[in-house]
């Protein structure tokens, strides 16, 4: 059985207790600085929880301190969600990473997507736009409209060639994907909520936001406004709109508590079972977590790295998860990680990545949204400075 509610002292697993409270140091004086506005923070290693933070404010204009149960919009973590739900589709023969996505969505066939398939998808590398085609928010909360929506829209890029993450496209077609296979008929928020997050007992974890855990929840609040891809006033009007029905584009529409998402990402590192509950076959997280996008870089990062002025990176893409790969370049997952660490990262505001050689599972949700790379350079030094209190 895991330990993941009870602190167990770091030293017995191998950390420098005095290096790892440096963390809440360096946390503490970013929030201070204005940085971002507050956090959870969680770190195992081998089932057992060694660093549980709760830090800042959750929401800064009110004083509102973190709640240690706070709920999060993770963002694009739900991408890791979503490409869980459907690799189990894969796995009961229903689907492949080749099906042509026309197969199980008719009307997605037109205007050059016809040989776009669930792999592609997958991978970021289908040619899709970033969002649908300007569609108002009421419009963008029901999962019907916003796959209309994106059937309509041209490919921007050839099938295969090109890795351009999809915001609020790909992973909003293979979510259609997997309600449309299911037998029961069941709406893709519940088949997640009844075959993933209840098994692993990710109790506060869903598509939609739940009435019962609405005044737990972390409004969405930009602190970086020198980025064009950050729309402030589109992110808290988007927001707001979101209630418990909601089926926002899957890849950004869920949320999650950090206790919940450490529990997943445990999953993961375990090989798709946790506590004696399986979501996925240990064939099927190796697959999830190997690199199918080779050294390419991500071309959604161009407008970033211009403004930092950094050279292209690779994108080192699993299936709906980032992998750490080799080279120095900014990432969410740290430097010190080893090539194989895989995780996932929301919009400048949060993150998880497991190192299965380590045996360590680190999560970051906080509040206040950076510029996505100044995000990733925040993430990447926190968790060098975990990985370098591990010494034995």
């Amino acid at each position: 059985m895991s330990s993941l509610n009870t602190l167990t002292n770091p030293e017995d697993l191998g950390f420098d207790a005095n290096a790892l409270n440096r963390i809440e140091g360096r946390i503490k004086a970013d929030i201070a600085a204005e940085k971002y506005d507050g956090g959870r923070f969680l770190m195992a290693r081998r089932g057992k929880l060694v660093l549980d933070l709760t830090l800042g404010y959750q929401e800064r204009d009110s004083k509102s301190p973190m709640r240690e149960d706070a709920i999060f919009s993770i963002m694009s973590i739900s991408k890791a969600l979503t490409a869980t739900g459907l690799l189990r589709c894969i796995e009961r023969g229903e689907v492949s990473m080749l099906t042509p996505v026309h197969h199980i969505i008719p009307e997605f066939a037109k205007r050059g997507k016809e040989r776009v398939t669930v792999g592609h998808i997958l991978t970021h590398t289908a040619g899709l736009g970033m969002a649908p085609a300007p569609i108002p928010v009421p419009d963008l909360m029901v999962l019907e409209k916003s796959v209309a929506a994106i059937c309509d829209m041209p490919l921007e890029t050839p099938p295969g060639e090109i890795v351009s993450y999809s915001a609020m496209t790909g992973y909003t077609i293979l979510a259609e994907v997997i309600r449309r296979l299911d037998a029961k008929k069941r709406s893709f928020r519940v088949i997640m909520a009844e075959d993933v997050f209840a098994p692993l007992k990710m109790n506060d974890t869903s598509f939609g936001i739940k009435k019962e855990v609405t005044d737990r929840r972390v409004p969405v609040a930009v602190r970086d406004f020198d980025s064009p891809e950050l729309n402030h006033q589109y992110l808290m009007t988007r927001d707001k709109a979101i209630s418990e029905t909601t089926e926002l584009a899957a890849g950004g529409g869920g949320f999650a508590s950090a206790q919940d998402i450490l529990r997943f990402a445990e999953a993961l590192r375990l090989g798709g079972a946790l506590d004696g509950s399986r979501v996925l076959s240990p064939a099927m997280v190796q697959l999830m977590t190997s690199n199918h996008t080779g050294i390419r870089p991500n071309s959604m990062m161009n407008n970033s790295r211009a403004l930092h002025g950094l050279a292209p990176f690779p994108a080192y893409l699993g299936l709906g998860l980032f992998l750490r790969g080799e080279g120095v370049f900014p990432s969410h997952i740290p430097t010190l990680a080893s090539p194989a660490t895989f995780g996932s990262w929301g919009l400048g505001s949060m993150g998880f990545w497991v190192d299965p050689q380590r045996e360590i599972t680190f999560v970051s949700l906080t509040s206040g949204i950076m510029e996505r790379i100044r995000s990733h350079m925040r993430f990447q030094m926190l968790g060098d400075m975990a990985l370098s209190s591990l010494i034995d």
